[in-house]
């Protein structure tokens, strides 16, 4: 791809996502070859040229062993804690969402969108279904049948166990007429609801990997469309968001279970915070939150992703400038 003096070329490779810098809407000025990441084997025939490599498997939070690179890269994931801080997926938001106007008329209160079944979505639904907590808009597309594997080690008692097994009647579920993928939901499930539930991508560890810093498109969605929102994702990700320089919601319910380290009682922190939430006038409560969900709201739509895109570029090249 010609940018004038300088030439970015891009590489052979599995993942479906081909010209990542077209769907930003901007290319960089530099000279480097262009890799997306789909897995190592990716990684096997790289074209043989002295530029610089970048490595972009923006769609996951965890790196492919690249141990077989023996050339400068610089790997990008999504917006985990890498070497090098990108986000993609709040930029992601503002192209998948029309900007919504402020609407305070709602025919629910909480919207939970879930794709792929993991522990932690399945525990909050149910817990949300044995509570009775059904005043909502909800999805549930994959079904896995070795869910039960998700809880050893991470602190869930049999009674949990039992709780978790009752939901096996009621997912999958697919009210939509699509598939999960979230650029394909109706916009209305947002301006019909208050306040999104979010089953965030990363939550716990794994065989002892600490879980990347990481926030999806599943919360900055939700921002896009002035939603309130709860967050079942990784520990931090809610500070993550105020460093970022969003407003959240600790003033008007608690948001604590964002530094719980222990994983069940941190999910029971979530759910406590949901039961508490719904106790609530949602209309007056988010009445309350209009000017920090605006501003919020804002900042997705003011994204100056060149600006972003430079820094990475720089990082790059940095020893050939």
């Amino acid at each position: 791809m010609s940018t004038g003096k300088h030439t970015v070329i891009y590489s052979n490779s599995q993942a479906r996502i081909k010209d990542i810098f077209s769907y930003l809407g901007y290319y960089p000025e530099c000279d480097f070859i262009f890799h997306m990441v789909f897995s190592s084997d990716d990684f096997v025939n790289l074209p043989n040229d002295d530029l610089p490599l970048c490595l972009w498997h923006a769609g996951e939070a965890f790196i492919e062993d690249t141990s077989s690179i023996k050339r400068d890269f610089v790997y990008i994931t999504g917006n985990a804690l890498l070497p090098y801080h990108f986000n993609i997926h709040d930029f992601a938001a503002s192209q998948i969402w029309t900007q919504p106007k402020w609407n305070n008329l709602k025919s629910r209160n909480f919207l939970f969108l879930n794709g792929k079944d993991i522990g932690h979505r399945r525990y909050l639904l149910a817990k949300i279904f044995d509570r009775g907590l059904h005043d909502y808009i909800w999805s549930y597309i994959d079904n896995d049948p070795n869910i039960a594997n998700w809880f050893p080690g991470l602190g869930f008692s049999q009674e949990d166990l039992d709780l978790i097994n009752t939901t096996r009647g009621i997912v999958p579920y697919r009210p939509f007429d699509n598939s999960n993928q979230i650029r394909s939901l109706p916009q209305s499930v947002y301006s019909n609801t208050y306040c999104s539930i979010i089953g965030e991508t990363t939550f716990q560890h794994y065989n002892n990997q600490t879980v990347p810093l990481m926030v999806t498109e599943k919360t900055y969605s939700a921002i896009a469309n002035l939603h309130m929102f709860v967050i079942a994702g990784p520990l931090g990700c809610i500070q993550l968001l105020r460093d970022q320089g969003f407003e959240t919601f600790g003033d008007l319910w608690d948001e604590s279970y964002d530094t719980c380290r222990n994983e069940k009682m941190r999910l029971d922190k979530i759910f406590d915070t949901i039961k508490y939430i719904r106790s609530q006038d949602m209309a007056l409560l988010y009445e309350k939150c209009k000017e920090r969900l605006l501003h919020n709201q804002n900042l997705i739509y003011t994204i100056d992703i060149k600006s972003r895109v430079d820094k990475v570029t720089q990082w790059l090249l940095k020893d050939r400038v």
